[in-house]
């Protein structure tokens, strides 16, 4: 049976364009992509808001993975919306628009339900809003956290604040060297500990991921793929699959499960990028599922 997994964030809008196309007012969002990859895993609820232009159609990925949006607050308004284009290599993207619109008021309130999650994922927000939603949940047992360049620049005493709450911190290697001001990344992983988190783990994008813990430091290189179509939405297909993973089990506070949440985290990343939004994610089949955690040990192993 599938345990509850809390995630709060970001629902909205992207308007992306990159050398394979264009896609317009797709799905999108920090909170639709970790949730929606966490579900093969756990069942997800999510917490976050919308405007009145946000359709039954849009909602249908949510529906589709039997996510709980009964967190999904509809204020009067239009949703979130980014927009953004890539350079050849899909790593960059190139901001070109954000309208924060009816997320820029974003400040969620618990059910007495989500108060009792034991399990949560504060995707990509303001860290004084996931500081918010921390003091909320009463009990939590695994608390899994991103973040992101502009919060570190512009709230870090907050950031701070939730990093001494936080199991496992998220981040990319450019996020962990402003962090910290360390290049190395093993030193900057460890300064991160020092600062309060149990456990960090370093999104590579196309090199993978690295983990930083007194439980032991570890690299995975990505899984290996040939048709990578859009990278939007891989860091947080990673989180919300490898956090949902670990909220899966009843002791996930061990090496060995949290280098199999990455690696969990890394394949189910690979199916994003095979599709523009949350198209090819949303769609996995457990044999295909499978079939790449296979393939992807098999890699490893020599």
């Amino acid at each position: 049976m599938k345990k509850n997994l809390l995630v709060v964030g970001s629902v909205a809008f992207d308007t992306i364009e990159n050398e394979y196309g264009h896609a317009d007012r797709v799905l999108g969002g920090a909170a639709s992509y970790s949730s929606i990859a966490a579900s093969y895993f756990a069942k997800p609820a999510i917490v976050a808001v919308v405007g009145t232009d946000f359709t039954a159609k849009d909602r249908a990925p949510f529906k589709k993975c039997k996510i709980d949006t009964a967190g999904l607050e509809v204020k009067e308004g239009k949703t979130f919306h980014w927009g953004g284009s890539y350079d050849k290599d899909l790593k960059n993207a190139i901001t070109k628009f954000t309208d924060l619109n009816v997320f820029q008021d974003f400040n969620p309130v618990l059910s007495a339900k989500q108060k009792e999650a034991k399990a949560v994922f504060l995707a990509n927000i303001d860290p004084e809003l996931q500081l918010s939603v921390l003091k909320q949940i009463k009990k939590p047992t695994l608390v899994a956290c991103d973040t992101m360049n502009y919060w570190i620049s512009s709230k870090k005493a907050a950031l701070l604040k939730v990093l001494k709450k936080t199991d496992l911190f998220f981040l990319n290697e450019g996020e962990a060297r402003q962090l910290t001001g360390e290049y190395n990344l093993i030193r900057a992983g460890k300064k991160i500990l020092k600062l309060g988190a149990k456990h960090v783990i370093i999104k590579l994008g196309p090199n993978g991921s690295m983990l930083v813990s007194k439980l032991g430091i570890v690299q995975f290189p990505p899984y290996v793929l040939e048709g990578v179509h859009d990278t939007t939405g891989a860091g947080d297909t990673f989180g919300g699959s490898a956090t949902g993973y670990l909220a899966s089990l009843s002791k996930w506070d061990t090496l060995l499960a949290i280098k199999r949440a990455m690696m969990i985290g890394n394949v189910m990343a690979s199916f994003t990028i095979e599709s523009f939004s949350v198209k090819r994610l949303a769609g996995i089949k457990k044999g295909e599922l499978e079939k790449r955690l296979k393939n992807y040990t098999s890699m490893l192993r020599f």
